[in-house]
């Protein structure tokens, strides 16, 4: 006969585990188990939670409500106000009503107070603590009271914003299960969380206490501000104090529960806690941290008539890496030059190991040695510079600026000089040509073959040989677009320079006269926007995609009876434009993969009903060709003919360049799979962690890993090494790289000053005004929105200034929420400037800091005119 399973354990059971007790309940259940200073209780296992649905038919029920709901908040928010109400109405059954009640007697009397806090089986985890996202109830007293408040623990497992989260987690609603963790409540006289990491900076040599007088709850629930008290952890001893208001506290009601009540003035001023009772929840929360694998943890304790009491412990989630010390921005050879530019500008993250060496140093190698051959130039690369030509500095791409003249190339000077004069018309003539008709298509074959590749049958050399093939290939294809940006770039700067000379009056520039082309930029945009009239068709649509986070809207249509179409042409979109690129660095998912600024823009579009990119394009148009006539009209006959021939040259180059940077990146999406397929094998025979984890091996690394794989080898070492690239690459994410290395310098050939290529300024770390490059015309003054990386996006607020360190492809659908554009990289030829200009915004890019200068919400003036940023004060 099989023996019951036990509904409570003792708090130090060893029988506790996450699937029977839960997050809580088990890291609890260890500590109390190796001595540390808990609370005495007891546990209440899952199986009194599934028993207690199953026995009240709720299980079946609440799956149907969840799947009734969409994503929009006031569904969500309406399925857990019915599913609570269920639980309300049921029963507990008896048997173990009893077991709850014969082990709360174990504890004192019927008047014990305790603390009755929820466990699910999926909380407290390293990647998602649930912290905050169900019930815990204090001063809990009584047996009935005791039975009533865990029913009401068990009721907020579906709270919406626990709903929310394990679906953005991507966890079974049905597969979860709670636990319940009963102890005796400790009567606090200060209580709070000690990190035993710095949380905010990631530094492992810091601990971070908050403090409050009272129970913890004040500062969990974040009502009060504590006292905050940073320690260093080798001694403990207190490095920085930063007293808190500490308006109030929470303290123990009369009868049941909690109530809120004022601190006194005095104690208000005076930190709560002393250096020694700081030491000593230190080495107690140390103790926790070496008990949990000297995983870093967050620590809720209590002290309480001299007593220091841990109540809980779990990993920090989301802990930043360490940060990197004694960082150097110097080039790898001593009295070397290196400058962020050219195809580094769509880099603007630290690179992966796998990317950085057979795309950026390789592929751009080799790809140079083939277009210098190509072109019947009587000179090599090591002629004049060293290689690689392209490599990196803390992880950030850099292009060397350094040249030098060999006597190969004196000697060959009249044979040098020679070619010029006699190839580079011809090669001027033809490079947008070569471009369209034989550089694009060589790539888009490359990108077609590898696509049809199944890759469930391929053989891991063969995915191998599809990774190489691509990255070489794209890498050849940047030298087409090289030479139609530098067309665009040098007829583009002889309009400007004309512009902006005594010859003609008034401040004009030449971004005027760039706007209004057509691009796949506005086609984008064009699609996106006939997708947004299709959803505010339906009324009921249109109002659950405005109500909806921009993350669920994928849901949100594949549930509503409308948006099914909508979904379908989403996917059309995808295909089209979705290799668009967030960094040139293929271990980043293209937007095919990561649509959430596209997403954001559709939501952005059909909540203001306020837009028309054709009427948009034709009012460019009409300007643009009005002031060229009010200009030309202005001028003498000389100056006209002047005027008019920089025009002309300058609209027949520009509009080419965002045509051919485009397709950068063209074959990432094919690259990314077969490269995950192989991640995938090399997970199964555990020589990595995960799929992704390829792109943080070298080259020869990889190589390796796979070929051993084929074999049925495992290297586990190789997935200790991605995982040692993956952080440092997170650590560097951190950094700022300088414009230029050595940094605070100019770049010059010889005499030379070649400052008019640089992509970024100088600007002091002190200056209210900071000087760019004036890239698209006009002034706007408004709140910013400082986006890092892609992982901000959903921070982008509509009608504000887009302040970013670059901008790729995939960046474009932030512009239809921005009034202005200000960034730390780039030129009158980046992809920003082109897009501001097509959008009619102000912007002004390469200033160097200014996403260290500014910080969301702050006012700025942009004047797309001059080139400044003005920060305004508060």
């Amino acid at each position: 006969m099989t023996t019951p399973t036990p509904v409570v354990l003792p708090l130090a059971s060893a029988e506790a585990s996450l699937e029977r007790v839960g997050g809580k309940g088990v890291s609890l259940a260890r500590m109390a188990a190796a001595g540390l200073p808990v609370p005495d209780g007891f546990l209440l296992t899952t199986d009194a939670y599934r028993d207690f649905v199953d026995a009240n038919g709720l299980r079946g029920r609440i799956l149907e409500i969840l799947a009734a709901a969409d994503p929009a908040p006031e569904s969500i928010e309406r399925a857990s106000t019915r599913i609570r109400r269920l639980f309300d109405a049921a029963t507990l059954d008896e048997k173990p009503a009893a077991s709850i009640r014969h082990a709360y007697a174990a504890l004192g009397d019927d008047a014990t107070a305790v603390a009755v806090r929820s466990s699910a089986t999926a909380e407290d985890l390293p990647d998602s603590s649930f912290a905050g996202q169900q019930d815990s109830y204090l001063n809990v007293a009584g047996p009935a009271e005791l039975l009533d408040a865990i029913r009401r623990c068990w009721a907020s497992l579906w709270t919406a914003r626990a709903i929310v989260y394990r679906a953005r987690m991507g966890i079974d609603p049905g597969a979860i299960a709670m636990g319940v963790v009963i102890q005796r409540l400790i009567e606090a006289q200060v209580s709070g969380v000690l990190f035993t990491a710095n949380p905010m900076t990631g530094a492992r040599g810091e601990l971070v206490v908050n403090a409050n007088f009272g129970l913890g709850e004040s500062i969990v629930s974040g009502e009060v501000t504590p006292d905050t008290f940073v320690l260093n952890r080798p001694d403990a001893t207190v490095k920085e104090t930063l007293v808190g208001a500490k308006q109030t506290m929470i303290v123990s009601a009369q009868k049941q529960g909690t109530t809120s009540v004022p601190v006194s003035e005095t104690q208000r001023s005076e930190a709560c806690v002393s250096g020694e009772r700081l030491a000593e929840l230190a080495a107690l929360s140390m103790d926790a941290e070496r008990l949990f694998e000297n995983v870093p943890q967050d620590v809720e304790w209590a002290v309480a008539d001299g007593v220091c009491w841990l109540l809980q412990s779990r990993p920090i989630t989301q802990l930043p890496v360490a940060p990197l010390e004694n960082v150097r921005w110097d080039p790898p050879k001593p009295g070397s030059k290196l400058i962020r530019r050219q195809i580094v500008e769509n880099m603007p993250d630290p690179l992966s190991p796998l990317f950085a060496e057979l795309y950026l140093q390789r592929g751009l190698d080799s790809s140079m040695d083939e277009f210098i051959k190509g072109m019947g130039a009587p000179i090599r690369i090591d002629d004049f510079m060293q290689r690689p030509f392209f490599l990196t500095v803390n992880g950030f791409a850099y292009c060397r600026a350094d040249y030098r003249v060999s006597l190969n190339i004196l000697r060959r000077l009249p044979q040098i000089f020679y070619w010029y004069a006699t190839s580079i018309p011809r090669l001027l003539r033809e490079a947008v040509p070569r471009w369209r008709d034989e550089g694009l298509p060589a790539y888009l074959a490359s990108v077609a073959e590898w696509r049809e590749v199944d890759v469930e049958t391929a053989t891991n050399a063969k995915l191998l040989s599809g990774i190489h093939a691509l990255a070489q290939a794209d890498a050849s294809y940047w030298f087409h677009v090289a030479m139609v940006m530098g067309l665009a770039k040098l007829s583009d700067g002889l309009l400007n320079l004309f512009l902006t000379s005594r010859m003609v009056p008034g401040e004009l520039t030449s971004g005027v006269f760039l706007r209004g082309f057509p691009s796949k930029t506005l086609e984008a945009q064009q699609d996106l926007e006939d997708i947004a009239r299709k959803v505010e068709a339906d009324g009921s649509l249109r109002d659950r995609v405005i109500a909806t986070p921009a993350d669920r809207l994928l849901d949100l249509f594949s549930s509503h009876p409308a948006g099914a179409e909508v979904r379908a042409d989403l996917q059309k979109y995808l295909d089209a434009y979705g290799h668009s690129i967030y960094t040139l660095d293929f271990a980043q998912p293209t937007q095919a993969e990561d649509p959430l600024p596209v997403l954001l823009s559709l939501k952005a579009l059909v909540s203001s009903s306020d837009y028309d990119v054709a009427a948009r394009q034709l009012e460019r148009v009409r300007e643009r060709e009005e002031r060229k006539r009010a200009t030309a009209a202005s001028l003498g006959p000389v100056r006209r003919w002047l005027f008019r021939r920089f025009v002309a040259w300058a609209q027949r180059f520009g509009p080419n360049r965002e045509q051919a940077l485009f397709y950068m990146g063209a074959g990432w999406p094919t690259l990314r799979r077969l490269a995950l397929e192989l991640g995938r094998r090399l997970v199964a025979v555990e020589s990595l962690s995960r799929p992704d984890d390829v792109f943080f091996l070298h080259p020869d690394t990889l190589d390796a890993t796979s070929q051993a794989c084929a074999q049925g080898t495992a290297l586990p070492e190789s997935a200790q090494q991605a995982a040692q690239q993956r952080e440092l690459r997170e650590a560097r994410s951190r950094l700022h790289p300088p414009g230029m290395v050595p940094e605070k310098t100019h770049w010059k050939i010889g005499p030379i000053d070649m400052s008019w290529f640089e992509t970024q300024k100088l600007n002091a770390d002190d200056s209210s005004t900071l000087e760019g490059f004036p890239v698209s015309p006009g002034k706007v003054t408004g709140p910013a929105s400082v986006i890092l990386s892609p992982a901000d996006f959903a921070n982008m607020q509509p009608n504000t200034i887009l302040v970013c360190p670059t901008t790729t492809p995939a960046w474009t659908p932030l512009f239809t929420q921005a009034t202005g554009l200000v960034t730390d990289i780039g030129g009158i030829l980046a992809h920003g400037s082109i897009v501001a200009r097509e959008y009619g915004i102000p912007a002004v890019m390469g200033t160097g800091n200014v996403t260290q200068r500014i910080v969301s919400g702050q006012q700025i003036t942009v004047d797309g005119d001059s080139g400044t940023v003005t920060l305004l004060e508060d």
